[in-house]
């Protein structure tokens, strides 16, 4: 009996820990089910003490006052079951989201365990993921328009082409899209494909290290931004202006970032491109074909009337122009859009002091 309290309590120190990330993890019951599910009691209390900053192993053994040896076998494990960030011989402990939530899911894998993991990251979106992405002033993620939408325009800054960001890219690799995967497990998948979710830099050939991802070269990393964009998908990314650690190809069915706009009706949650779809009512026929390409409903159409945009709600993608066979949209720059962050150090410095409310 003792032993079971003593479980609970490291399972629920460590999630209050996971919500001192810079976009955090709201506590809450679901919140530590997840955490009894991944950690055991003693990973737990270990993972408790963790910086999310990664640090070498002498000094966490020394800080912690544990011995070496055998604390980085404990790390190298952890971190092969996608809970702790490994670069050589540093570790740090990976944050709920973006971290956990997308190792777990990474690889493909379909078990009943997995199912179960699905199940209660599902039960914890509208509590906590949703809810951690929807109240913070900052997007975490923004949307890059597609390259044709760009095309031939002046102006256009490099983190605004999802082919520049490939190619700046120091390493590449591609894995499956984990939020598709997860509604998988629960057994309404949309169908859209998922192995189109590219990941970059240190993160990218951790990932490929544990066997989750596998590195692909620029040619095959713009093929693959084809690819999505011809399955209707929308490209986001972190919101940085420089050094993005991924670049998704999102629906708004199953992404947690775009469910923060179908599913929270949250707009603003995710940064739109710096784009906006305009419908010309002289040409449009009411064809419906925007409305079925528009992954947030920012289309609107009633009856034989001319489709109609909500500028809130529009994401600037480009996919209901790529759908219009008629011309009847066009994709204007949008005013006073403030630029992301520089770099990943300014977005997470950033969320921490509005977090703090500094």
């Amino acid at each position: 009996m003792c032993q079971a309290k003593n479980t609970m309590e490291s399972h629920e120190l460590l999630a209050r820990h996971l919500d001192q990330a810079p976009l955090g993890a709201p506590l809450t019951t679901e919140l530590v089910e997840i955490v009894g599910a991944l950690f055991t009691a003693e990973e737990a209390e270990l993972a408790a003490e963790l910086p999310f900053k990664p640090a070498k192993l002498e000094k966490l053994a020394a800080d912690l006052g544990r011995e070496a040896g055998q604390l980085g076998r404990m790390l190298e494990k952890m971190a092969d079951n996608g809970l702790v960030y490994q670069n050589g011989d540093r570790f740090g402990l990976l944050p709920l989201v973006p971290g956990m939530a997308e190792t777990q899911f990474m690889d493909g894998r379909v078990s009943d365990e997995k199912r179960s993991l699905a199940r209660l990251f599902e039960n914890y979106y509208r509590p906590g993921i949703g809810q951690a992405m929807v109240s913070r002033p900052l997007p975490y993620s923004r949307v890059i328009a597609l390259d044709r939408v760009v095309e031939n325009r002046q102006g256009i800054l490099p983190y605004e082409q999802a082919a520049r960001v490939v190619e700046e890219a120091s390493f590449r690799a591609l894995t499956n899209c984990y939020c598709r995967q997860q509604t998988e497990l629960l057994g309404r998948g949309c169908g859209h494909p998922k192995d189109v979710c590219l990941l970059f830099g240190p993160f990218a050939r951790f990932a490929v290290e544990k066997g989750w991802a596998r590195e692909v070269d620029r040619e095959e990393a713009l093929k693959t931004l084809e690819r999505a964009a011809r399955a209707g998908l929308i490209h986001v990314s972190d919101n940085l202006a420089q050094g993005a650690n991924f670049l998704c190809n999102c629906c708004g069915c199953c992404c947690m970032f775009l469910r923060t706009i179908t599913s929270l009706k949250a707009p603003g949650a995710v940064a739109p491109a710096g784009f906006l779809a305009e419908v010309d009512r002289a040409e449009c026929t009411a064809c419906g074909a925007c409305l079925e390409a528009c992954q947030v409903g920012a289309v609107r159409q009633e009856g034989d009337e001319p489709a109609t945009v909500d500028p809130d709600v529009c994401l600037g993608c480009g996919q209901c122009q790529a759908a219009c066979s008629f011309g009847a949209i066009s994709m204007s720059r949008r005013g006073d859009l403030p630029a992301p962050p520089a770099d990943w150090l300014e977005l997470n410095r950033r969320l921490l002091e509005d977090r703090e409310g500094k």
